[in-house]
């Protein structure tokens, strides 16, 4: 179908408005005209009718250009005033008949409009997890080090007066410093993440035998919690690029998870598959298991798995670590979490 576009019917109108002039026109001279005397006569009654007649055919003319060109162009006007002050919510409605300029301007600057509302809320949730992550960070931090502050002044005080007291509040101190220390290396390896100068070297590798290694790492902590861990590896190799050291801590993450947030008697499978274009590697428990409310911000800095602030020694930052390295080598950290049934799923693509 031929494309109707506004030079087409500018161009139309125009062809129109012209014949309706040349119409009045000779119709005018027709009736002015004497051809036996030869002459013209116009008297005032038909110069007033054709007057009214001309002014007639320039304002239908106008108001068909108004209508067509003036009011689209004063709703875009007033669509970008709102835009200005970031109204994103205001959309175009422009009746524009069949396809032309301004349907095209309308389609775009819904599109622009819609792409902004999305980004200004996005927008709105960062600077809510970036205070709410400050306010973490600070109490996550206070904690501890208000801890290591009251026994530190109690061995000032000489209030342990027997070597075993000592020898306790000095290793409450110490586990209470491994703690901040172990937030801090966390943060600082999540903003390197962030960065796009953070160096990956992605190079094919068995994943197979990466992973029984964890489970290996892993056997006697689970063993410990009375865990029950199932190991779900081909025994052949399964190769796929992949940063060994990042893949390596993405795996401890989750399966310290899994230690971390469910009771003795879990049972954690570790399974691995792969197709002929993608490789999943899948942590699943039948644990306490994430509430969906919990799965939307679940990989956000400072969640924890039991959605409370108790002091289960994690720093709630290991899913996000997890998800930014999955990223950074080109794959994907997903959560299944059906009833019964929690499973991290890490994605590789070949």
């Amino acid at each position: 179908m031929k494309k109707n576009t506004l030079l087409s019917r500018l161009v139309k109108s125009y062809i129109l408005f012209a014949c309706t002039l040349a119409v009045v026109g000779i119709s005018f001279l027709i009736m002015a005209i004497d051809v036996e005397q030869e002459t013209i006569t116009v008297s005032v009654q038909w110069l007033l009718l054709l007057l009214v007649l001309f002014g007639l055919n320039v304002l239908i003319y106008s108001v068909w250009t108004a209508r067509r060109i003036t009011r689209p162009l004063e709703q875009i006007a007033g669509a970008i005033r709102e835009m200005r002050l970031r109204k994103f919510h205001k959309r175009l409605d422009i009746q524009t008949g069949d396809s032309d300029e301004f349907a095209q301007v309308q389609m775009y600057f819904n599109d622009l409009a819609e792409s902004l509302q999305r980004t200004e809320a996005e927008n709105r949730r960062l600077q809510l997890s970036k205070q709410r992550m400050l306010v973490d960070l600070s109490h996550d931090l206070k904690t501890p080090i208000t801890t290591i502050q009251g026994y530190a002044k109690a061995l000032q005080l000489g209030m342990a007066d027997n070597e075993e007291k000592r020898e306790q509040y000095l290793q409450l101190i110490y586990n209470k410093s491994q703690l901040v220390t172990s937030l801090i290396d966390d943060i600082f390896h999540l903003s390197k993440l962030d960065s796009p100068d953070f160096p990956v070297s992605v190079e094919p590798g068995d994943i197979a035998e990466l992973l029984r290694e964890a489970a290996a790492d892993y056997y006697q902590q689970f063993e410990d919690k009375q865990f029950m861990l199932h190991v779900e590896i081909p025994s052949r190799e399964v190769l796929v690029s992949y940063d060994t050291n990042l893949m390596r801590r993405a795996i401890a993450n989750l399966l310290s998870n899994a230690l971390r947030y469910n009771p003795p008697g879990t049972e954690v499978t570790l399974r691995l598959e792969q197709s002929e274009d993608v490789v999943r590697l899948a942590v699943i428990d039948n644990g306490v298991g994430i509430s969906d409310e919990l799965k939307a911000v679940i990989f956000d800095p400072f969640v924890r798995g039991d959605a409370s602030r108790k002091r289960d020694g994690g720093s709630g930052l290991g899913l996000s670590i997890a998800k930014q390295m999955m990223v950074r080598q080109g794959g994907e950290l997903n959560l299944d979490n059906r009833p019964g049934r929690t499973a991290f799923e890490l994605v590789l693509y070949r």
